[in-house]
């Protein structure tokens, strides 16, 4: 929640974002987050998560269009305030798609094209991750990766879907 606060703030074009339930953690302490008086008059303190602004947003979509309007069918929880803080917004999606579908529900854009600096198709880029509603998180994967073992990132690379591909297209 702190994240999507700090996020939040910059997508906002304000210098920080309240937040609760950060009392009794010692990530205030660690990261010098500042209190402030509710100046409403409840007389309690609350944590300010400062802006962040990244200089580069990368995210996944299901779906993008040649003008690089983009559609994520899942939650947007991070990737709508991660696009509208970053300077810079580039799109990997699962598929291409005419821009007459997306304008039949155009409230399902979480990214518009004047947004995107580049995009690319990348069918199965969200991997090991899920992408709803075309596949779910491939924790076996996942948990391969994470195995302390040598070369377990090598093994994990030659998995990708996007090198089988290329790996089966250079087959035949």
């Amino acid at each position: 929640m702190t994240l999507v606060a700090g996020l939040r703030a910059a997508s906002f074009g304000i210098p920080f974002q309240p937040v609760a339930g950060v009392h009794g953690s010692e990530l205030a302490r660690v990261n010098q987050w500042q209190t402030l008086r509710d100046p409403y008059g409840s007389g309690t303190d609350v944590y300010v998560i400062p802006a962040i602004r990244p200089d580069i947003a990368v995210i996944h979509a299901a779906e993008i269009d040649e003008l690089g309007n983009a559609r994520i069918y899942g939650s947007p929880f991070w990737d709508h305030p991660l696009t509208r803080a970053a300077k810079r917004v580039l799109i990997t999606a699962e598929k291409l798609v005419p821009t007459d579908r997306l304008r039949e529900q155009p409230e399902l854009t979480l990214v518009p094209g004047f947004m995107v600096e580049a995009f690319a198709v990348v069918p199965g880029g969200g991997w090991p991750g899920s992408m709803h509603p075309d596949y779910e998180i491939d924790y076996p994967a996942v948990e391969r990766y994470m195995a302390d073992a040598p070369g377990v990132l090598e093994q994990h690379l030659a998995e990708a879907p996007e090198v089988a591909d290329l790996a089966a297209k250079a087959r035949s």
